[in-house]
């Protein structure tokens, strides 16, 4: 189970440069805006809005919704734009302050990774209406494969989250009661041109907080040139990579006017 308290520390202290930084996740928003389905909807959830990125694309898509835009940061919240007529909610995903079958749709980018994903998933569950869908897009294992090779040389500690892969996040959604209509696997890989940027790029979207058995002292030069040494193995032409191996799930909570 992850830590909550350090991932809010983590994420609260990137906030002001997050929305800078976060060039895939902004690409990854974009896309799964894409893939919701074309439905009335009096209210719609955006679980882990972060400072915003879907907002305009969720009013746009529902312009007769209440909006909802959910974080558990605090300074995520504060740099988030504020639309005239959206709600935002300082909340934890694991216990939603929304009473039972009140949402009609739930969009959820780049954020359960950090949660407990059974519980996370029963608890949007329990918000959805009978019938009502949930669109999501979360990582699997396999992503920051870069990070966790080049620092395997100097030690045995986690530098990256335990990701699941794609058999438990189709389980988790079995687990919870939600029935999954599409499930899709990508991989998207960006590219840095040296180690700093690319580990400075993590800890500006407030990934670098590792809260299970993280490394507790700083890295000697012998052990960070052999980071390095790593890294620079594993350029290409387009620069060091970075990998990401992206899950996207449409799914929907069974009950009356299930979708199709």
């Amino acid at each position: 189970m992850i830590e909550l308290t350090a991932v809010r520390h983590s994420f609260s202290r990137a906030a002001d440069r997050y929305a800078a930084a976060a060039r895939l996740q902004r690409q990854v928003s974009d896309r799964l805006l894409d893939m919701l389905p074309p439905i009335a909807a009096e209210c719609v959830l955006d679980v882990g809005c972060g400072t915003g990125f879907a907002s305009a694309g969720l009013r746009g898509r529902y312009p007769d919704a209440l909006l909802l835009s959910a974080d558990f940061s605090p300074a995520m919240l504060g740099a988030h734009a504020p639309m005239s007529d959206n709600g935002r909610v300082c909340a934890d995903a694991h216990a939603l302050p929304l009473r039972d079958g009140r949402v009609d749709l739930i969009f959820s980018s780049l954020m359960l990774q950090w949660c407990d994903l059974s519980r996370a998933l029963r608890e949007c569950h329990r918000v959805l209406r009978p019938g009502a869908a949930m669109c999501f897009a979360t990582v699997l294992d396999g992503t920051l494969r870069e990070i966790d090779k080049a620092f395997a040389t100097v030690d045995r500690h986690r530098h990256t989250l335990p990701f699941l892969d794609e058999a438990a996040v189709t389980a988790a959604l079995g687990d919870a009661g939600l029935v999954a209509q599409h499930v899709e696997r990508s991989r998207q890989v960006e590219y840095f041109d040296d180690v700093r940027s690319l580990l400075q790029s993590n800890r500006d979207i407030g990934a670098s907080r590792v809260p299970l058995h993280p490394r507790r002292a700083t890295l000697g030069r012998a052990a960070w040139q052999s980071v390095c040494a790593e890294f620079e193995a594993q350029r290409t032409p387009l620069g060091i990579p970075l990998t990401y191996e992206l899950a996207w799930v449409v799914a929907y909570r069974p009950g009356q006017g299930d979708p199709g």
